[in-house]
């Protein structure tokens, strides 16, 4: 029975289907693949390993021009994969601005150009190769002597023991208590200054304040005083003017009103003999009294003058004393005043910070005794489960033939001079995911120290030591598919029985692309290909074989027997595919 690859949601989650252009020997080639375990096998040299290579150019392996086809111009290869939409790199997608359609899934595609030029996309979007291994980081795991990707990330193990342990919830938790203490970090910051510049700039506001307002300026006051300065500067002109203007008007004996009373009298006596007349004496009348308002108003306005020795010195001083302000704190006497009463503001700020200080620096207290609370208790939990991770994948390892290998979860704490918790008089940083640093060490032979899953030499055995882990955390890992090549390397009989049936147990989890010489791992697969080179064109080039259930025997009788294909061979191989003890977990 096939099982299917489901999310906890129910999409099935795999990489459906790879297209390779002009890549190395591969002309053009269209491969899709089995949501369980997929199993590539050929003679030497055919070209398996050319697929896995052209699957590395689109998780953003380095693009080299020696892997285009001799003749052409470019290469080209594209994936689609399909997760389900609370997948964790739906919200990457989403930060780089890229659509995802269920239906479509994710379409990733890489042109490498003979130039040396290379073009990533996903879902149609240009994106940096950066972003792309970003986005397949999390997608696709390549384990062969010299591709291995998440597990090699020591990042990634801290997030692995979470997801093993169930501790999404305690680290919220703690994470909410940290972001608070980051907050209150920033805000004490802001308000904290040292001392002799607080001082500086007391003094300097204290000053500004205190010229401000001693000025006592008033809205519009300069404009004012610019009026009064033009008018007394000219005092003794504006004077004589407006006075001989007035004695015109009403004082000289043939002034204009003189003339006026003279002219009115005249027309008075013989208005009564014409209507024009009587309307002619109206308009002097009229006249009369407008020259007499205008001589009074001019005769007020002098009045109004108020002339006082120095009183000009005094407006000249004071629009100095204005412009001054203006040249320092403002363009106009309103900005003048509006930067006073920010100085007055701040003044204020900076008397109550020190209470402002107190209450922030105790909040940091308290919330910082709540982040060590859960931090040491999120700790004491990773252990635990440590423990129990480490047990689970010494049993598989033990299981695929390797029992003297030791397996550790290590967890430390990073001793900082500024950490915030103390044990044992050491003080330890906290970060974003608390005390702890993991990270799995491996030991494959007795007496050898436990070291870096990087430093394992041997690509089989680390990949049967990937193999292992992943099996555990098949539940818990976000990778939707894993990549095996060479992972028969140096093994035969008991332990290819052993991987075959792991391979096969992990694809009831996530889907399995693995490359083999070895039948009993050949004979688990759900989906054969036979990778063969071909003559074409006087060319050579590598194709990919859909086995059907004949084919399949046939070409795992091939791998126990040899070209020379026996009886024996064939029986054999139809057991081993048929043979399925050991498949559950």
């Amino acid at each position: 029975m096939i099982l299917s690859v489901k999310s906890s949601h129910g999409k099935v989650e795999m990489l459906k289907e790879l297209y390779i252009k002009n890549y190395a020997l591969i002309d053009e080639l269209t491969i899709g693949f089995s949501k369980n375990l997929t199993v590539l096998s050929g003679e030497t040299g055919a070209g398996k390993s050319i697929i896995v290579g052209a699957l590395s150019l689109i998780l953003g392996q380095k693009a080299r021009t020696s892997s285009i086809r001799s003749g052409t111009e470019h290469c080209v290869v594209e994936g689609r994969i399909d997760v389900d939409r609370n997948h964790p790199v739906i919200n990457k997608l989403k930060n780089l601005g890229i659509e995802y359609e269920p239906d479509l899934g994710i379409v990733i595609r890489r042109i490498i150009t003979i130039s040396g030029t290379s073009k990533s996309y996903v879902n149609g979007l240009q994106v940096s190769v950066k972003d792309l291994r970003d986005i397949t980081g999390i997608l696709i795991d390549i384990h062969s002597q010299h591709e291995h990707q998440s597990l090699l990330n020591v990042k990634n193990h801290l997030f692995l023991l979470d997801r093993y342990g169930k501790f999404q919830n305690e680290l919220e938790t703690y994470q909410k208590s940290y972001r608070k203490i980051l907050g209150l970090k920033k805000e004490i910051e802001k308000h904290t200054i040292d001392e002799r510049e607080k001082e500086r700039k007391l003094d300097i506001l204290k000053y500004s304040l205190n010229e401000i307002e001693q000025a006592g300026l008033t809205d519009n006051e300069d404009e004012e005083l610019e009026k009064e300065y033009k008018v007394l500067k000219n005092y003794e002109q504006l004077v004589s003017s407006v006075m001989t203007a007035y004695n015109l008007l009403r004082l000289h004996d043939n002034s204009a009103l003189t003339m006026l009373e003279s002219a009115l009298l005249e027309i008075n006596k013989v208005k009564d003999f014409s209507k024009n007349i009587d309307v002619l004496s109206s308009e002097l009348e009229n006249t009369k009294l407008i020259i007499e308002d205008t001589a009074v108003s001019l005769k007020n306005y002098i009045d109004s003058i108020e002339y006082e020795p120095g009183k000009l010195d005094k407006i000249l001083t004071r629009l100095e004393l204005i412009k001054s302000l203006k040249k320092k704190y403002g363009l106009t006497i309103q900005e003048v005043r509006e930067y006073g009463k920010k100085c007055r503001e701040e003044l204020e700020k900076l008397e109550v910070n020190d209470d402002i200080l107190r209450e922030l620096e105790k909040q940091l207290e308290e919330e910082l005794q709540q982040a060590q609370k859960h931090a040491l208790s999120l700790s004491a939990q990773r252990r635990v489960s440590a423990h129990t991770l480490e047990d689970s994948i010494k049993k598989e390892l033990s299981y695929l033939s390797m029992e003297k290998t030791r397996f550790k979860v290590n967890i430390t704490y990073k001793e900082c001079d500024e950490g915030v918790v103390v044990i044992d008089e050491k003080k330890y940083e906290l970060t974003l995911y608390g005390l702890d640093q993991v990270e799995f060490l491996i030991s494959t032979n007795v007496g050898e120290p436990l070291l870096p899953l990087k430093g394992v030499a041997s690509g089989g055995e680390l990949s049967r030591i990937m193999l292992a882990i992943k099996t555990v955390l098949g539940n818990v890992d976000p990778i939707v598919t894993f990549v095996f090549d060479e992972i028969d390397l140096g093994i035969g009989g008991k332990v290819s029985w052993a991987v075959g049936n792991r391979l096969m147990n992990l694809s009831q989890l996530k889907q399995i692309l693995c490359i083999t010489h070895q039948a009993q791992i050949a004979s688990k697969g759900n989906l054969n290909l036979r990778v063969e080179k071909r003559g074409r064109d006087q060319r050579t080039i590598t194709v990919i074989k859909f086995l059907d259930g004949k084919e399949k025997i046939e070409e795992i009788a091939r791998m126990i027997s040899g070209e020379n294909i026996t009886e024996a061979a064939i029986s054999q191989a139809y057991e081993m595919i048929n043979d399925r003890s050991e498949a559950k977990p």
